[in-house]
């Protein structure tokens, strides 16, 4: 899936009373230097939030703080992946920042349905995106969560005690 392919056929979902920025090719956005400007992209992306399953979306940024067009997305997740699959997660995305975005960063997005605050799901896969990336040395941005309701970062205090980015 690409940014395009996002633009183009919208993303299903509820009202929300939250201002949704307008989606822009990828040559348009302004590059990303803030937590803040990461979740304003992920806002522009996802519209109106709304889920019928459990997602984890990846983008990469680059070191001049552009992302990518190719938006992944892997779908029907349940229990946080067990060590041998979030190694592979990694493995990959160490691969592709350091052949599409050397010196960028990987962006995480959780999405799921429901309007319930922070869950366990969420805590529970945001702290094994952290670990596997301080195994791997994959540089992260913060980890970003949406539900039917909100889109918001997951600070380090969500993940119990968890840093926000790898060391």
């Amino acid at each position: 899936m690409t940014v395009r392919d996002v633009a183009a056929n919208g993303h299903r979902g509820c009202m929300d009373d939250e201002d949704i920025p307008p989606l822009k090719s990828p040559e348009e956005m302004e590059p990303v230097r803030t937590d803040a400007d990461l979740r304003e992209r992920w806002r522009s992306l996802m519209g109106r939030l709304g889920f019928g399953g459990y997602s984890l979306w990846l983008n990469l940024v680059d070191a001049d703080g552009r992302m990518t067009p190719v938006l992944t997305q892997i779908e029907e997740l349940d229990a946080p992946p067990d060590e041998i699959g979030l190694d592979n997660l990694m493995r990959m995305c160490r691969h592709l920042v350091d052949e599409f975005a050397p010196g960028g960063r990987v962006a995480f997005l959780l999405t799921r349905p429901g309007s319930a605050g922070l869950t366990d799901w969420d805590r529970a896969w945001g702290n094994a995106l952290l670990q596997g990336a301080r195994r791997h040395a994959v540089p992260l941005w913060p980890v970003h969560r949406a539900n039917d309701e909100v889109l918001r970062v997951m600070a380090p205090d969500d993940l119990s005690g968890e840093l926000a980015r790898p060391a």
